[in-house]
């Protein structure tokens, strides 16, 4: 069974389409939206 999660990110003012988490340190995550914004969260 999928289980399908969500959650809230003050700052996007649209649909979050992507989410990375830095593959160096593990530290910090970029989110990407549709409204045409990327924003990078440590």
């Amino acid at each position: 069974m999928d289980e399908k999660k969500s959650m809230t990110i003050p700052g996007h003012e649209n649909i979050i389409s992507a989410m990375a988490q830095s593959p160096v340190t593990g530290m910090a995550v970029a989110s990407a939206s549709h409204d045409s914004s990327v924003k990078l969260w440590k």
